[in-house]
């Protein structure tokens, strides 16, 4: 109170002096600073007169009040992060000022690990999101927040499951079995898993800071060889107690589903089909009478519904003197569109500063604990529900579950409900760090961090009539911990115009990865679900468990140099030790230099320019995360054939036989990623116009695969060997501009959009492994991946990992049309054609995006406030090995198929070929928004409400559900919703959700 008290008396004086100064008689102008955005108001505004020292900053609710020389015209309004705005004044007592927030903003704040920097100082390729540019709504990952706003940066969710994990890439895939997630920082502690990114809700972020090329993450050595995103949280200020509440409500719809055939077409589909195959109408007749039940049930419509869910979040902030603190609590209820599906999570969260000793001492502590329940879908019932005839019914006359059996399918409404498939998820992070400045220029300090996850599941399958006369069960235990420390010395200093800033680390990392998993079959009694398996016979009881743990160790040291403010230099080294590999230490260097032309003489009558920054940057990371903590050695096992688990009957016991399972390689090192960028980053017309343009073009080196050995060999027990054998470039454009089209007190137009591309090849497939008794070269024209399946096709490759070529490269047949029955024909090369994919001209075809973009619009009229955001893909490929399977004919022989089946004219089972390789490019409404900001009163400093709707419209050529697949693993640009792979037989068709709610904060 003393304090506030005297802010204000120091404020009065500056005020008194200024009216003394002022030669012509004061009036009082008075008026409120919002976020042009949303309307949310800004505290702490600087509101200047125009070309004098008089000024203000804005209270809690935005408003401001002052009085000044009755001859003033304008006010120059400013805050971090957002446009400086000039205001005319003549003729009004009170204004509204609408700052637009600066994307590109050269003044922001961003964490470059281990410390700050304004963006204008920074060397590095940065992008940073505040929590006012996160995209709102009924999100299933927190990651969705910055989807489609960071060049470069590709997040994937693909599905509506609200239980599903993410995919996070940037700038490209980087190595073929190492990590390709970026490390993902919260308060300078990494989390273990991407996926526990979801574990942080948006509301308790502050801001996002992407790192995106070597030298800006090469101080995260090995860990930040995918790129680093350091997440910010929400912290409290000194003042008065503070509480924030935000609310809303979600209905989610199912966004498309497939055209199956209804009872009609399916009996269509049985005719056409028995016609084709000559059959007669009696027989026709009778097989239509075998299947048919009387029914005509949609099985997608029966697995879905209209989904309901909840969120809350509410925060507590404050602080007095020294001390700041603010704890949070949310609850979220998110229900999936498949029945029996959801999640419920509880979170609470508690971060506090307390500076102490002259300030000079700083301590700082935080926690995190989050509790996710999860109901999961049952993977094979979409598989069942593509395949189940319309003609089935989902229940008996008496109520009871319709069953039939066929293939081990089942119904898929009876098989969700009545299996028990869920889990509990745990996440505690606890943080610790302690700072001291010791001289004027020097401090240290300390940082502490424990990080526990633990994941339960429960799996229980009853006995189902007809269609199989056991259960199952299975209970399962996972911890993935670990510990985090760092002792860390800084340096900061000043001589004349020369700045520098100098960081030492030392650090250390633990991790540890643990699980037990019990299961039984043929247990006596269902009503104990998986609680007895005891119950079960002896010999379908199993048991299984595991542990692994490995450490990284670092030594780092970084330097940041300015001359003015206009001439830059940063350079790191840093060293890795892991003890995943054989050769365990790795030496990552990086170096930068910016250049602020702006600051240029030749440049200070560019009036226009506020802005302009030339950067350059090289470095060095690592990579080792995704590999076996124990690849280096040779190992011991039950293998896969061969020797296997047998009975005794003289001892009356189950044996086991141990092999060699893994080759040693104790030459196992570091991939290595060397990454050069070039930026411009600009601001020009008083910051209206504002973006950054990055070219960057990378090289990763000494891949890590499993590569074939000639076998038997000298020194290998197996035919295979984890070793460090080719290279991939990356190269590509990224560009984001911002531009405030209007600003204007009352009404405010903000545009702006990114767009990046980038370009994978594998330039090198081969290389040396020496085991210590030889020395072989590893080499390999082509790795199979991905391939096109489906009941009753061909399980082919058809993508490949090839020297030359983007990575999951498609080889296929190319196809040119029908022949008289109905064949597909493909390209023979020589000007024929062939009926045979296998004996076709095989073509190489690039599935990658030429380019990915997002852009946005903003606009505010007094209390409101709209904004859309769209973001898309170019030029991509997928191939739709759904619609191969489910557009075919032969479908109707027992089981149930599209529409399109009836219509497309094919009369015998597709195969594999660009036929169904289909361009997948879309633009989607990604997030559409509206706001009214109600007037502060006593006691609400804010009030607004807001509705949202997410995944508004898609646009695109693509026929699958949805183009936007999950890009990874072997399954590359392959959509197998139906069959399997990297949508799974559980792909969870994505949602289209619309959202009401309200925020609000007091005092």
């Amino acid at each position: 109170m003393l304090c506030k008290r005297l802010r204000r008396a120091i404020l009065a004086s500056v005020l008194f002096l200024g009216t003394l100064s002022a030669s012509a008689q004061n009036k009082p102008v008075a008026g409120r600073v919002y976020d042009s955005k949303d309307g949310s108001p800004i505290q702490g505004a600087s509101v200047q007169v125009k070309g004098a020292a008089l000024g203000t900053v804005s209270k809690p609710d935005g408003t401001f009040s002052m009085s000044v020389p009755a001859n003033t015209k304008s006010l120059e309004v400013s805050f971090v992060g957002y446009a400086d705005q000039t205001v005319t004044i003549a003729g009004k007592d009170s204004i509204l000022v609408g700052l637009v927030s600066s994307a590109a903003g050269l003044n922001e704040v961003v964490v470059i690990g281990y410390g700050t920097a304004r963006k204008k100082d920074v060397t590095g390729s940065v992008a940073q999101v505040s929590a006012k540019d996160f995209t709102t709504g009924n999100l299933q990952n927190t990651a969705q927040a910055i989807q489609g706003k960071v060049p470069g940066l590709v997040v994937t969710i693909p599905g509506g499951d609200p239980n599903a994990g993410i995919s996070i890439r940037l700038r490209g895939q980087t190595s073929l079995s190492g990590g390709q997630s970026p490390l993902i920082v919260v308060d300078g502690v990494p989390l273990d898993d991407p996926n526990q990114f979801a574990n942080i809700p948006s509301d308790d972020i502050a801001s996002i800071d992407v790192l995106k090329d070597a030298s800006a993450s090469a101080i995260y050595g090995s860990r930040g060889s995918n790129g680093v995103i350091n997440v910010i949280l929400k912290k409290g200020a000194a003042g008065r107690t503070q509480v924030s509440y935000t609310g809303s409500v979600s209905v989610d719809k199912v966004a498309k589903t497939y055209d199956m055939a209804n009872r009609d077409q399916w009996i269509a589909g049985v005719t056409k089909l028995g016609q084709i195959n000559g059959n007669s109408q009696g027989k026709i007749d009778s097989t239509i009478q075998g299947f048919d039940k009387g029914a005509n049930t949609n099985w997608q419509d029966a697995l879905l519904r209209t989904a309901l869910s909840t969120n809350h979040a509410l925060s507590i902030s404050g602080g007095s003197g020294g001390f700041n603190y603010r704890a949070s609590g949310t609850y979220l209820k998110q229900d999936g569109i498949v029945i029996n599906t959801g999640k419920e999570q509880v979170g609470l969260r508690f971060n506090a500063q307390q500076k102490a000793l002259d300030d000079k001492l700083t301590i700082y502590v935080s926690g995190v604990n989050t509790v996710t329940n999860r109901k999961l879908v049952n993977p094979p019932i979409f598989y069942y529900a593509y395949s189940t005839p319309p003609v089935y019914p989902v229940y008996n006359s008496d109520g009871s579950y319709y069953s039939y059996f066929d293939f081990a399918m089942q119904n898929p409404v009876q098989t969700q409900m009545l299996t028990t498939n869920k889990g509990v998820e745990k996440l505690t992070v606890l943080t610790g760090k302690v700072d001291y400045q010791l001289f004027k220029s020097f401090s240290f300090g300390v940082l502490g961090a424990l990080n526990y996850f633990n994941n339960q599941t429960e799996f229980f399958q009853p006995v189902f009539p007809v269609v199989n006369n056991t259960n199952s069960a299975n209970l399962k235990t996972e911890n993935y911990d670990s510990k985090h420390g760092d002792f860390h010395l800084n340096y900061v200093n000043s001589w004349g115009k020369s700045n520098f800033n100098a960081t030492a680390v030392y650090e250390y990392n633990y991790y540890s990865h643990d699980y037990y998993d019990p299961g039984a079959s043929q247990m006596l009694l269902d009503n104990l679900g998986a609680w007895n398996l005891g119950a079960a016979p002896k010999a379908f009881q199993t048991a299984d468990s595991y542990k692994e743990e490995y450490k990284l160790i670092s030594f780092l040291g970084r330097f940041l140099y300015n001359w003015d403010q206009k001439y830059y230099v940063t350079a790191s080294v840093r060293q890795d030790g892991s003890s995943k590999l054989g050769k365990e230490w790795g030496t990552f260097p990086s170096a930068s230099v910016a250049w602020r032309l702006s600051r240029e003489n030749f440049l200070k009558n560019a009036s226009w320019i506020n802005e302009l920054k030339l950067s350059a940057g090289w470095g060095i990371t690592g990579d080792q995360e995704n590999i076996f903590p124990y690849s280096k050695y040779r190992l011991y096992g039950v293998p896969i054939t061969g020797a296997k688990s047998f009975y005794d009957a003289a001892s009356n016991q189950w044996l086991t036989a141990y092999a060699p399972t893994q080759n040693a390689n104790p030459n196992l090192q570091w991939e290595q990623r060397n990454g050069r960028n070039v930026a411009l980053d600009f601001g020009i017309l008083n910051n209206r116009l504002t973006g950054n343009i990055n070219y960057f073009n990378d090289i990763s080196k000494k891949l890590l695969y499993n590569y074939t050995l000639p076998f038997p060999s000298p020194g290998n027990v197996v035919n295979t060997v984890l070793a460090n054998v080719g290279t991939l470039t990356n190269k590509g454009v990224e560009a984001a501009l911002n531009y405030a089209v209007v600003r204007k007190s009352d009404f405010s137009w903000n545009v702006g959009g990114q767009f990046s591309t980038v370009k994978t090849m594998i330039t090198s497939l081969s290389g040396k492994y020496d085991n210590g008794f030889a020395v072989f070269d590893l080499s390999t024209p082509s790795i199979p991946q991905g391939s096109a399946q489906g009941r009753g096709l061909s399980g082919a490759p058809i993508t490949y990992i090839v020297s030359g070529y983007t990575p999951n490269i498609f080889y296929m047949a190319h196809y040119v049309g029908l022949d008289s029955k109905g064949n597909e024909l493909f390209d023979m090369g020589d000007g024929t054609t062939t009926t045979d994919n296998t004996k076709a001209k095989l073509y190489y075809i690039d599935p990658a995006p030429k380019f990915t973009y997002g852009f946005r619009t903003d606009l505010t009229y007094k209390n409101w406030a709209l904004g859309f955001f769209f973001r898309g893909v170019s030029g991509a490929k997928i191939y739709n090995n759904t619609n191969m399977t489910l557009d075919n004919i032969n479908r109707f022989g027992g089981n149930n198929g599209t529409v399109a089946a009836l219509t497309n004219g094919i009369s015998n089972s597709p195969v594999a070929s660009d036929h169904w390789l289909e361009k997948a490019g879309y633009l989607r409404l990604d997030n559409l928004n509206l706001a009214y900001n109600f007037k502060p009163t006593r006691m609400f400093q804010n009030l607004k409400v807001f509705f949202a709707a997410n995944n508004v419209f898609v646009i695109t050529p693509y026929k699958g559900l949805d183009p936007e697949i999950h890009v990874s693993g072997t399954q590359s640009y392959i959509d197998a919703s139906y069959t399997g792979g990297n949508q799974g037989d559980a792909y969870y068709p994505k949602t289209r959700s619309f959202t009401l709610g309200f925020t609000t904060s007091f005092k």
